[in-house]
């Protein structure tokens, strides 16, 4: 059975709020529709399985680009199977951090892995259940690194944030893409302008399924 329910997520290169927005979005949803079933999952993350992976990906050792996008496909496909289709089967409103596309555009574009041959692969690890709204978080490379932890006495970036301006811009490349080719599924945010501003894009760029 195909999981009802709506399911939104968050995408966008690191630095670009992406998780800021969504947790906006979460207080924001929990406010305005209190009888709702509002969850929020994290990729990878949001179970034992997916949390050891999260570990082994950010900051383990060093991997190849094929195992390393097969770790995010292991967790994704635990996190559906445990959390999110139960979920949108319970009618529940869905947030997540991050999804196949990310999957797509960092393994992808990024390392040069086929980038078709790893969205059929994510269509099976979610089920076939894709979100209903993308909300892609827009911002240039060059800005979204600047806003990353690199001086003294903050949390040091993890491997992913490490990879360098040149593989970021393959990465929102492929956002690009994935947008064009899905004006009806994402909604494009600038996300260069105040956080609020954003928050505000977020919501109105929601409201047809909200």
């Amino acid at each position: 059975m195909v999981a009802a329910g709506l399911l939104i997520a968050f995408e966008g290169i690191d630095g670009s709020g992406k998780s800021t927005q969504a947790a906006r979005l979460e207080a924001r949803l929990r406010r305005e529709f209190p009888e709702r079933e509002i969850v929020a999952v994290r990729e990878p993350g949001g179970t034992p399985l997916g949390e050891a992976v999260r570990a082994v990906l950010l900051e383990g050792a060093p991997r190849g680009p094929r195992a390393e996008m097969l770790l995010y496909m292991a967790a994704r496909c635990e996190l559906y199977e445990r959390v999110v289709l139960p979920a949108l089967r319970r009618d529940a409103v869905v947030l997540a951090d991050r999804g196949n596309h990310s999957t797509a555009a960092y393994q992808g574009a990024g390392l040069g892995l086929d980038e078709r041959q790893i969205l059929d692969l994510g269509d099976q690890a979610v089920g076939g259940r894709w979100p209903d709204r993308v909300v892609w978080l827009r911002l240039s490379p060059g800005r979204a690194l600047a806003r990353l932890p690199q001086r003294a006495g903050e949390v040091a970036r993890d491997q992913i944030e490490s990879r360098g301006l040149a593989y970021f811009e393959r990465v929102a490349e492929a956002y690009e893409r994935y947008a064009a080719a899905e004006p009806d599924r994402f909604v494009s945010v600038d996300a260069g302008l105040p956080p609020d501003e954003v928050e505000q894009a977020v919501r109105a760029g929601l409201d047809d399924v909200l």
